[in-house]
């Protein structure tokens, strides 16, 4: 049983929160995998070079950047976990809310583009399973 449902206006009321948080994750995720090649490129760089002061500062930088960005997204994503609100996608910003339709627990679906919660599905059924609200 989740600690936090919401009714269709609620979700929609929250969407300015949660659309922030998606946006900044969906932005974030595809740049750590070349962040993390980055560091890789700059170690073998830096051992190449044999510890320069340059090449180290240059390792140092890009770590930063990729650590930088790993914490952004770990922010946004405990926004929505302290909404209740679960992240399905991050490539596409996928969430759904619990809520209760006619009395059943279900998930209202809400994707990154979207204007307001329009959709619902049972638990468990994903996206495919979408129905309009």
């Amino acid at each position: 049983m989740p600690s936090k449902t919401y009714t269709v206006d609620e979700a929609n009321q929250s969407l300015p929160e949660v659309r922030a948080a998606v946006s900044r994750i969906v932005e974030l995720v595809p740049v750590i995998p070349e962040l993390q090649e980055s560091v890789r490129i700059e170690e073998m760089k830096n051992r190449r070079a044999g510890g320069t002061e340059e090449s180290r500062e240059a390792l140092a930088q890009t770590v930063a950047s990729l650590r930088s960005t790993e914490m952004a997204v770990a922010v946004a994503l405990e926004r929505l976990q302290a909404m209740d609100v679960g992240l399905k996608d991050a490539r596409v910003g996928l969430v759904d809310f619990f809520g209760y339709r006619d009395g059943e627990l279900v998930e209202l679906c809400w994707r990154l583009g979207e204007d307001e919660v329009g959709y619902w599905h049972r638990v468990g059924e994903g996206y495919a399973g979408r129905k309009p609200i």
